[in-house]
């Protein structure tokens, strides 16, 4: 009996509750009669990704618990701002960026903030330095991390078995030896790791103390360091360093050029070998099938003759196209050197170095011409492609710019007198050795003159060297053909000197 009075007793309130009206916290608005009990509502969010390199694009997603309607505002952390439930934002700058989310609703707000939660950047490059890197123990190192792109965690290990998570830490070796340090770096990007192989060197005798280095090298007396300091430090990290010794870097310079030309001149005579071998075939053919073989004419052999071309000289006795290959010619002759020095591109440097050439250029042109002009010959100076090329290369390469960017061409005649020749042809280098002494004594005047004696003491000296170097096109061969004596009591000192001044002094 009680249980049924229990089950009616349930009935009656199930059927109660049913017929209470809607809550104000269901319709979200209070009814009169009602009291309504409801919390703030609070924030809450994620996003789509947190680390990542610029411009990195981030979806950001509200997960925000409260009564709707609400109401949000987004800080980002970079000076961006927004309105949106899920917005989304590009980061363009590395950093690390604090984002905030707030919402609203008619009970109050809340604010969510996350410090640093968006990171950009990209993986870390390790680096480090240390000081001192060698004594006597026990020895005690500061190390420095010079690590690229923010690292977070560092972790060394200093090659005797210790190690140390600081940024900066400082090491004491107790035992002599050469050690190898390691050092690995990390961050929300990636990590890198550096060895610096054999670093510390630790041992038991104190070193010797080195001598206050003082920026220049060290000079001797007389004419051996006036030749130094005419010359100038030699030029390091050239392209040809891992191949050849840094004191036979000028000899390689005078190899290539000469192989170059050689080369040359094979390829522009192989027609010619080629038509003459034909000719000596045909000579044997017709010699046994007892025909007669005529010899070449004389318009077949004008026709291999050089042709100096004939133009209306205006200005000290050059024609206009002269003049302006002289003048490019001291430009080239300027920019090789500065590139064979590795000089510094200043106007001052510049103009020191095309004021040298042009002294230089225009004094070994005049020397040939004056002579060839008072044997009565016509003589043409034009541009030569092939010595331009070979200097720029002599000089990206070995340093040392072995070539010539012109030629003097002179109208010949098959019985001009070989003295003659040799006259013409002997003027220029010597003009050029001269020069180079000239320069040579400038140095001791100090200052820019001291910069323009190295510069023409350099440019005159290979000038001489190349020009008397006895192969076709050059200087050395007709003085060789005049008198052999001459050109080996003029040649082998000046290249013995040529070989001391880049290789031994």
């Amino acid at each position: 009996m009680r249980h049924k009075q229990f089950l009616l007793l349930i009935l009656i309130l199930t059927a109660g509750l049913l017929a209470l009206p809607i809550s104000a916290a269901e319709t979200g608005a209070p009814a009169p009669g009602y009291i309504t009990v409801t919390n703030p509502p609070v924030a809450d969010f994620f996003s789509s990704t947190r680390f990542g390199p610029a411009p990195l694009t981030v979806s950001f997603a509200d997960t925000s618990r409260g009564l709707s309607p609400m109401e949000y505002f987004w800080d980002f952390g970079d000076g961006a701002t927004s309105e949106r439930q899920n917005p989304t934002h590009t980061y363009t700058a590395d950093g690390d960026y604090t984002v905030r989310l707030t919402v609203t609703n008619i009970y109050g707000s809340d604010t969510r903030v996350e410090p640093a939660f968006i990171r950009i950047g990209n993986p870390p490059v390790a680096g480090f330095s240390a000081s001192p890197v060698e004594g006597t123990v026990p020895l005690t190192i500061s190390f420095s991390d010079a690590s690229l792109n923010r690292p977070g965690a560092w972790q060394w290990e200093f090659g005797d078995g210790a190690t140390s998570g600081e940024q900066a830490p400082v090491h004491t070796y107790t035992e002599p030896g050469t050690y190898t340090v390691r050092l690995r770096v990390s961050n929300a990007f990636g990590s890198d790791t550096l060895s610096r192989t054999n670093l510390i060197s630790a041992g038991n005798v104190a070193p010797v103390e080195p001598v206050a280095d003082s920026g220049e090298p060290e000079r001797s007396e007389g004419i051996i360091g006036l030749i130094q300091e005419a010359k100038g430090p030699a030029v390091t990290n050239l392209p040809a360093s891992g191949y050849i010794p840094a004191q036979f870097m000028a000899l390689a310079a005078v190899i290539t050029s000469i192989a170059v030309l050689i080369i040359q001149l094979i390829v522009t005579n192989i027609s010619f070998i080629w038509q003459l071998l034909i000719k000596f075939l045909k000579f044997f053919a017709e010699l046994f099938g007892e025909h007669a073989v005529e010899k070449l004419s004389d318009k077949e052999i004008a026709a291999r003759k050089l042709a100096v071309r004939k133009m209306e000289q205006r200005y000290f006795g050059l024609s206009a196209t002269e003049v302006l290959v002289i003048e490019g010619a001291v430009i080239i002759v300027a920019l090789a050197f500065m590139l064979a020095d590795r000089a510094e591109l200043t106007l001052e440097m510049v103009l020191i170095y095309i004021a040298v050439g042009a002294v230089s250029v225009v004094l070994h042109d005049f020397a040939h011409r004056y002579f060839a002009t008072k044997h009565g010959q016509d003589a043409d100076t034009r541009f030569w492609g092939l010595g331009t090329v070979i200097m720029f290369i002599t000089a990206w390469l070995f340093g040392n710019a072995f070539g010539a960017s012109y030629r003097n061409l002179v109208n010949r005649t098959d019985d001009e007198d070989p003295r003659t020749i040799g006259i013409e042809m002997i003027a220029g280098p010597v003009v050029s050795i001269i020069l180079t002494f000239v320069f040579l004594a400038m140095v001791m005047l100090g200052g820019v003159f001291a910069i323009a004696g190295g510069i023409g003491f350099t440019i005159n000296l290979i000038t001489a060297v190349y020009s008397l170097m006895p192969i076709e096109t050059m200087d050395g061969l007709a003085i060789w053909r005049w008198n052999k004596t001459l050109y080996l009591a003029l040649f082998i000192p000046l290249f013995a000197f040529y070989c001391a001044v880049f290789m031994l002094i």
